[in-house]
């Protein structure tokens, strides 16, 4: 891979309860950090699910913030919900959250545990994301999210851009 240009998500299954997300960003590490965990950055590029608009966007990036998202739609009362805590954060280097994923019906379809690192090599950063679910089938599930986080950090690279 060109260090210098952006790829597209990657995405390997390196145990059977977890997935790993790699994505290079043509753009400082301190500008991808901020975008990732800075609510009003987030809501500009973090895309909803088809038919529903984001309501709620909130993350606090040290351990023992809270992560709270929230999505809603004409039929949807009350709005799918993503909350998490995060455990583990090292500024600009690693953040590790707890994610529980919601339903409108309330019924919790997804929880497990994201590790973002993010490494920086002459102004490109690349950022992995480690998913660790409680079952091989949530991470089967897991897979089919790829297209849509590709949406959305297409989104963010216009914003690094911008």
């Amino acid at each position: 891979m060109n260090p210098t240009s952006k790829s597209d998500l990657q995405i390997s299954t390196p145990t059977d309860l977890t997935l790993l997300l790699t994505r290079t960003f043509n753009a400082p590490r301190h500008l991808v950090w901020e975008a990732m965990f800075t609510p009003e950055k987030m809501r500009r590029w973090m895309l909803p699910p088809p038919g529903f608009t984001m309501t709620t966007c909130e993350c606090d990036a040290r351990q023992g913030g809270l992560l709270k998202i929230q999505w809603k739609s004409a039929e949807a009362d009350p709005a799918m919900t993503l909350n998490g805590v995060f455990t583990e954060v090292v500024p600009l280097e690693r953040a590790v959250h707890t994610e529980e994923f919601a339903l409108p019906s309330g019924q919790v379809v997804s929880t497990q545990v994201e590790a973002h690192e993010f490494f920086e090599k002459n102004g490109v950063t690349q950022m992995r994301i480690t998913q660790t679910f409680e079952t091989k089938a949530a991470r089967d599930e897991g897979l089919g999210a790829g297209e849509g986080m590709e949406a959305g950090y297409r989104k963010l690279d216009e914003l690094l851009a911008s």
